[in-house]
């Protein structure tokens, strides 16, 4: 073979055939040498396709002898009535589909969509029985005009379906049927482009068909392919570009509102057109190398990539249109079986387009020699899907308990007479501290199983890390500390949140706690992290009961028997309502006069409750003292400048003496 001018194209086009498919020139040089020799390979390749082009365009002249008028324009024809069948069709199947729309997509939208979908089903069937219509006069089955016909049938029902599946999620003009989250102008743009997208690869497939069933050789069809494929490459490229923002709307608009990695995520979304451009760019390469090689495997593994990718999309829009309805903050079960569902997918997909790359475009190993890598990445696909369901359906349910046992207020003093909530659940208090240990633990194990079923030694892992655990230990003695201490103090139940606790140094409620310190919230406001460690000791005062002790000064004289008999009915009376009984163990009661000071009597008074708000019971008993007391001739002791005022009640006879009433047993250490 001669060399031509065309040399200089053909060292850059082989050239870069080198550069996307190291793999395949090592394979064709043995591996010395590799670019040299397969730059050289490709160059005599490239210029004896090349001049294989007049030879092409004299087979071109010579078709419209070889298929006769009459079969071109049934050709032609195929394609016509197929798009008048299919338009007709949904003309008519249009109110059908609208009714359907209006009928179930505010209740079942998942169920309206398919039925559309179904609806357009219909079209697609009425295209292929026109066109199977016209190939009937094509004559017979292995008649050349016969398998052209089967060819564009075959491409024109593809193209229509792909058409009918990007319809079903854009609706262009039907909003309400519409799963892609973009308005009407966009949908309709976004229509055309993935139309163009399928449409152009598969006119250039065509083609190569076509000229193969038309008795031309190999490397005729192959200089076709060169002439043609960088003008669609142009073409996809162009789209990938004109489209950018459209696209880019679409995939901004399935990312998430919360998540750390929502940054990300968008722009991801946004720049999404450097992947498609260089992904189109990669593709056309392929077909190249494809066409110079007579090899179809590296364009037919792009093209598996690119069909997982679509399928991918449309897949990540249908989930997002299902589950965007759920706007709470906590995950539903139905968000989380959707999780699950989206991360088998995903991984699926992600094993198909490592077999792609792999096998097919890089060439980097055999269908045989990756078939043991493809079990290993199924199993560990699995394995995944597997952990990260019991994950999060754990981490549902501990969510759902937290959400459902909201915690106390750190201000359990109780200004307010209002209902104080009681102390946190010990689950509820530790319930935070399990979900990191749960999450963490999973998370370990869960990684070291995948790891262990795509083939890696995880004997180095866990050695390593045994030794880091240790290294750490030794540095970090009072961390240590700080930690075993606070486990201790988690099992033995010493706290709880919203409990009030003195610390030896510092008191206050708890308010939360980690892994190595707590946090308590003094009654003025001050917030202190005190670790494990530094906690000699721990003293509640909110577990069980209390009792409370308050005295009060009466004035000489004062009925000391009408004084107990009336506080006695008081507690009684406190003991019966529906505010305080639940929080009064044992009633209000005198305990005797315990101290005489010039003109009064210091009399005390005690009660036991349930340690939420105490003071509030006590405010509410000298409260009504004050209101009962001087209408019983009882009157508290005066200062020098403050007198108790009397109000001017009519006299109330004494009260009858009262049976006793038993009081709930006292613990041991309330009684005095």
């Amino acid at each position: 073979m001669k060399r031509s001018s065309g040399g200089g194209a053909s060292a850059i086009g082989a050239l870069a055939a080198t550069w996307a498919f190291p793999a395949t020139a090592q394979t064709v040089t043995g591996g010395h040498s590799a670019s040299a020799g397969f730059l050289l390979l490709m160059t005599e390749r490239f210029e004896f396709t090349v001049a294989q082009i007049p030879a092409l365009g004299t087979h071109l002249l010579a078709l419209p002898q070889t298929i006769g008028g009459r079969t071109a324009l049934l050709l032609v024809g195929i394609v016509v009535a197929g798009l008048i069948a299919e338009f007709i069709a949904r003309l008519i199947l249009s109110r059908a589909r609208v009714h359907a729309f209006d009928r179930l997509a505010s209740k079942t939208p998942l169920r309206a969509f398919f039925r559309a979908l179904l609806l357009d089903a219909l079209a697609l069937v009425a295209l292929a029985v026109a066109g199977r219509l016209v190939l009937g006069q094509l004559g017979p089955s292995d008649s050349l005009g016969s398998r052209l016909g089967q060819m564009v049938l075959h491409a024109l029902v593809y193209w229509r379906a792909f058409n009918l599946v990007f319809r079903a999620f854009l609706r262009p003009h039907l909003a309400e049927g519409r799963i892609a989250p973009v308005d009407d102008a966009t949908a309709r743009r976004l229509l055309v482009a993935l139309d163009l997208v399928i449409l152009l690869p598969l006119l250039g497939s065509l083609a190569a068909r076509a000229l193969d069933g038309t008795g031309a050789n190999r490397e005729m069809t192959s200089a076709a392919i060169i002439l043609y494929v960088p003008l669609v490459s142009v073409l996809l490229l162009a789209i990938v570009w004109r489209w950018r923002f459209d696209m880019a709307a679409w995939l901004t608009a399935m990312v998430p509102p919360t998540g750390f990695t929502r940054q990300l995520k968008l722009d991801a979304a946004r720049n999404w057109w450097m992947g498609g451009l260089f992904f189109y760019a990669l593709l056309g390469l392929a077909s190249v190398y494809a066409a110079l090689t007579e090899s179809g495997t590296a364009a037919r593994g792009m093209t598996t990539i690119e069909s997982a990718l679509i399928a991918l999309l449309l897949f990540e829009t249908l989930m997002h249109r299902i589950t965007r309805h759920i706007v709470s903050e906590l995950p539903m079960a139905g968000d989380v079986v959707a999780d699950c569902v989206r991360l088998l997918v995903r991984l699926y997909v992600a094993i198909l387009i490592a077999e792609a790359l792999m096998v097919r475009v890089l060439a980097a190993a055999t269908a045989e020699e990756w078939v043991a890598h493809d079990r290993g990445a199924k199993m560990a696909a699995i394995t995944a899907v597997a952990i990260y369901a019991g994950w999060r359906f754990l981490k549902y349910r501990m969510d759902s308990y937290i959400a459902s046992n909201p915690l106390p207020s750190a201000d359990v003093s109780g200004d307010s007479e209002e209902e104080v909530q009681v102390a946190a659940s010990r689950l509820r208090t530790l319930m935070p501290l399990l979900r990191v240990v749960a999450g963490a633990a999973i998370a370990v194990i869960g990684g070291l199983l995948v790891l262990a079923e795509l083939g890696v030694n995880i004997t180095p892992l866990i050695a390593g890390a045994s030794v880091l655990g240790l290294a750490i230990s030794f540095g970090s003695q009072s961390l240590v500390r700080d930690i075993v201490s606070g486990v201790f103090f988690l099992a033995e139940d010493s706290f709880r949140i919203g409990e009030y606790i003195d610390c030896s140094k510092v008191k206050g409620t708890v308010e939360g706690f980690s892994v190595r310190s707590l946090k308590l919230r003094h009654q003025n406001g001050q917030l202190n992290i005190v670790p494990f460690g530094q906690i000699a000791h721990i003293t509640n005062f909110s577990r069980d009961w209390t009792v409370v002790k308050f005295n009060i000064a009466f004035a000489n004289g004062t009925d000391v028997e009408l004084l107990r008999k009336t506080v006695k009915k008081i507690g009684l009376q406190l003991m019966e309502e529906p505010q305080f009984k639940p929080i009064l163990l044992q009633p209000l009661k005198m305990q005797g006069v315990v101290d005489i000071k010039d003109n009064s009597l210091i009399v005390r008074f005690k009660f036991m409750a349930r340690p939420k708000n105490p003071t509030m019971v006590q405010r509410m008993a000298i409260r009504r003292m004050y209101e009962q007391f001087p209408a019983l001739g009882i009157q508290f002791a005066t200062g020098n400048n403050y007198l108790f005022p009397i109000p001017a009640t009519p006299a109330v006879p004494p009260l009858a003496e009262e049976k006793t009433v038993a009081s709930p047993v006292m613990p041991p250490k309330a009684a005095e």
